[in-house]
C-alpha cells in the first residue's frame, strides 16, 4: 500500500553521558525517531523541520537518507542544531534542552500538508515558535480524511509557559485522532489528576482515542467511554530512549498499512491490535541503546506484522 505521512518536529543531538562521565552523541529528537521508525517499517514519510548546515545537521541529513526519511524542502539552516543532553541512570533518561537559536524550529515556507494519510504532531514542536504554531494550525487544518496523531510528550524543563503549552494541547483535541500520552504527561497537562481522569478530560476536549503508557506497566487505551488494555512484555530493557516514539511511529504504520481510517478508531477490538503491534516495535527498541527502531527485517516472528514482507517497502 502506499501511502504518504508528514512528521512536524524537532530534529537534534542527544548528548548522553552516562554514569561514569562517558559521553556520546546520537542524532534523535522525539518526532524524527517517529519519522525514521515509519520509514523503516516501510512508510513514505516527509519530516518537516529546520535542519542545520553543520557537522550534526550533516549526520542528521546522512541519517534520513539511509532510514529513507524525506526532509521537507527547506533551505538548510545557519543555525546550530538543536541539542539535548541525556543523563542515564538504571535505563531511565532525564533531558536538558538547550533550544535558543537553534535550526529545528525554524520552518517558513513549507507547502501545504492538507494531503496526506496521517499527520503527526508532537514534543517540543509544541513548545516552540514558530515550530509550534504550524503544528497547531497544520492540526487544526487537517483535512477530513488525515489521520491526526499528537504526541505531547512534555519537557517540563523545557516548557517556559506551561499554560500556553497545556491550552494548546487542549486546542487540537477536537480534531484528534490518536493522542498517545504517558501518565507523566498526564501529571503536567492536568496536574492533581487520577491519570484515568487525565485522559477522560483529554477525551472529554475531543481526543477519538487516548494512548496511555506508563514504563513497563500496561498500555492502556480510552476508546469511547470505555479502557482496554495492553500487555507489555518483559524484556532486557538497555534504555527506553525512542520507546515511546516508536509506539506511535508503528502505530500510524500498522493502521496505515491495514487500509484503516479515522473511522475505524471507535473499534477498540481494532485500536487493541493495533496497539499490540506497536507495543512489539517499542519492545524491541528497548533491546538497544538509544533510540534505533527496529527495521521489518527485525520484525520477523511477530505475528502482528506478518502482513509486512520483511525487508520490503509498502511504497511504489
Amino acid at each position: 500500500m502506499s501511502y504518504d505521512v508528514a512528521v512536524i518536529g524537532e530534529n537534534l543531538v542527544d548528548l548522553f553521558v552516562s554514569p561514569d562521565g562517558a559521553t556520546r552523541a546520537v542524532v534523535g529528537g522525539g518526532p524524527f525517531n517517529v519519522a525514521r521508525t515509519i520509514a523503516r517499517l516501510g512508510g513514505r514519510v516527509s519530516f518537516v523541520s529546520g535542519v542545520s548546515d553543520d557537522a550534526f545537521g550533516l549526520r542528521i541529513r546522512e541519517a534520513a537518507q539511509s532510514d529513507g526519511v524525506t526532509l521537507a524542502r527547506l533551505a538548510p539552516s545557519h543555525l546550530p542544531t538543536t541539542m539535548a543532553v541525556v543523563e542515564l541512570s538504571d535505563g531511565d533518561a532525564r533531558y536538558h534542552f538547550h533550544l535558543s537559536d537553534t535550526a529545528a524550529f525554524v520552518v517558513d515556507g513549507v507547502d501545504d500538508l492538507r494531503d496526506v494519510s496521517a499527520l503527526y504532531v508532537g514534543t517540543l514542536g509544541l513548545v516552540v515558535a514558530p515550530m509550534a504554531d504550524l503544528s497547531e494550525s497544520a492540526v487544526l487544518r487537517a483535512s477530513a480524511d488525515t489521520l491526526v496523531v499528537v504526541d505531547p510528550n512534555c519537557r517540563p524543563s523545557a516548557t517556559v509557559d506551561r499554560s500556553a503549552f497545556v491550552d494548546r494541547v487542549f486546542r487540537m483535541c477536537p480534531r484528534v485522532d490518536l493522542l498517545k500520552v504517558s501518565v507523566d504527561d498526564l501529571a503536567f497537562l492536568a496536574p492533581g489528576l487520577e491519570p484515568r481522569d487525565a485522559a477522560q478530560s483529554l477525551r472529554e476536549a475531543g481526543a477519538a482515542v487516548v494512548v496511555v503508557t506508563d514504563g513497563p506497566r500496561p498500555v492502556r487505551a480510552l476508546v469511547g467511554g470505555d479502557w482496554c488494555e495492553i500487555p507489555v512484555s518483559p524484556t532486557t530493557v538497555v534504555d527506553t530512549v525512542g520507546a515511546g516514539d516508536s509506539l506511535v511511529g508503528s502505530f500510524i504504520v500498522w493502521w496505515l498499512g491495514q487500509g484503516l481510517t479515522r473511522a475505524d478508531l471507535s473499534r477498540s477490538e481494532v485500536v487493541e491490535s493495533a496497539l499490540r503491534a506497536a507495543v512489539a516495535v517499542s519492545r524491541r527498541t528497548c533491546m538497544v541503546r538509544g533510540a534505533q527502531p527496529p527495521r521489518a527485517l527485525q520484525l520477523e516472528g511477530e505475528p502482528e506484522w506478518a502482513w509486512l514482507t520483511p525487508g520490503s517497502s509498502t511504497t511504489p
